[in-house]
């Protein structure tokens, strides 16, 4: 059984770089992975924008992309996409 992985990529800050961030985890199938971080996603509320004007939600390739239309005019891009997890050092501690 596969385990599968949502990564968030967050909209690049000071210093133009990304983060990513582990959201959750899933064993099983692809299709399974994906019902349910498409669920996840679609509940998912971004720190940014704050007062967000307008939301919209894409399905890409490998994921999801929402962007978020703030109040004072910026856009917040946070890049979601599925991993499978190939190799792994040694026991999950999560």
């Amino acid at each position: 059984m596969a385990r599968w992985a949502l990564m968030m990529e967050n909209p690049p800050g000071p210093g133009a770089w990304h983060l990513f961030e582990l959201m959750a985890t899933v064993d099983g199938t692809h299709e399974e992975a994906v019902e349910r971080f498409a669920e996840f996603v679609r509940l998912y509320r971004p720190k940014h924008p704050r007062y967000p004007v307008r939301m919209r939600r894409y399905r890409t390739a490998d994921g999801w992309m929402v962007i978020g239309d703030g109040s004072s005019g910026g856009s917040f891009p946070y890049r979601f996409s599925i991993s499978e997890l190939e190799w792994d050092s040694g026991p999950i501690s999560y």
